[in-house]
């Protein structure tokens, strides 16, 4: 009898086991779909992401040829198709205030130039793998060397919204370019592409804009050193960013004359309809 009993027992154990481990596997199976489930949701996700800053940095290179293309040549226009990023388009005519001043460091300091020169910018999904990069240009807030562009081209990342930036920083040359009095005459000139006469966008999906080239407009300067000059310095404030350039400067023990030029281009970024 007692036997009896005991084999029921045992049976009924094993009866219960065989549910209860189903039960455990269908609970691991349910886990384990779930956390593949969700691993693929996040890849195609940031897949997505990417996708979008990929086109939304097609764009941008576009808009950035285009302008460069117009520029210097007055009156000169492209139109360039946006295609659909998911991301908002806009343009900031009275953003990235532009400061120049012109110094030797010792016996003067000059501001030549004070003036937003305005951007144009994506807003997008945030990426980690875009924070802080440049797609063109660098950070420096002046360039002296032709190897160099304008362009500046870069994410930027603030709380969840990760903005695609354009914008132009101004670029100088010297070239000794004669004589005058007695003395080596220098010709110093600062280009700048400026942006603030641009409408304020802000456009979605698929659209056109159109780039024109309005006008240049040239500040000049004059300065007559008595003492030689070696190099003089350009220093910049480009939206917070400070750079400085050096320029070499050709002079005799008479001194030198320097010819100083601002030249600006007034570029328009406007929607248009094709």
């Amino acid at each position: 009898m007692h036997k009896k009993k005991l084999m029921t027992f045992l049976w009924s154990k094993r009866a219960l086991a065989l549910p209860v481990t189903y039960l455990i596997l269908f609970v691991s199976l349910v886990a384990v779909i779930s956390i593949t489930y969700s691993f693929a949701i996040a890849k195609i996700s940031a897949r997505g992401v990417a996708l979008k800053a990929t086109i939304a940095k097609q764009n941008m290179q576009l808009v950035d040829d285009s302008i460069r293309s117009v520029a210097w040549s007055i009156g000169a226009s492209e139109v360039v198709y946006m295609d659909d990023c998911g991301g908002a388009f806009q343009t900031a005519p009275t953003a990235k205030r532009l400061i120049i001043n012109f110094t030797d460091e010792t016996s003067f300091h000059e501001m030549l130039f004070s003036s937003s020169v305005g951007k144009a910018f994506y807003e997008l999904e945030t990426s980690d793998n875009n924070a802080g990069s440049f797609i063109r240009g660098d950070n420096r807030a002046i360039i002296n060397q032709s190897a160099y562009s304008m362009t500046q081209l870069y994410f930027t990342t603030t709380g969840e919204i990760q903005e695609l930036a354009l914008c132009y920083r101004p670029s100088a040359t010297v070239a000794s370019v004669g004589t005058s009095d007695g003395k080596p005459l220098n010709l110093i000139r600062i280009y700048v592409i400026n942006l603030n006469s641009s409408q304020s966008l802000m456009q979605r999906e698929n659209f056109h804009l159109k780039i024109t080239s309005l006008n240049i407009t040239t500040i000049t300067r004059q300065y007559n050193f008595n003492v030689s000059v070696s190099s003089l310095a350009i220093k910049t404030n480009f939206d917070g960013t400070l750079s400085t350039v050096w320029l070499p400067i050709s002079s005799n023990t008479e001194g030198a004359v320097v010819n100083l030029e601002i030249v600006v281009c007034n570029v328009k970024i406007q929607k248009t309809e094709v």
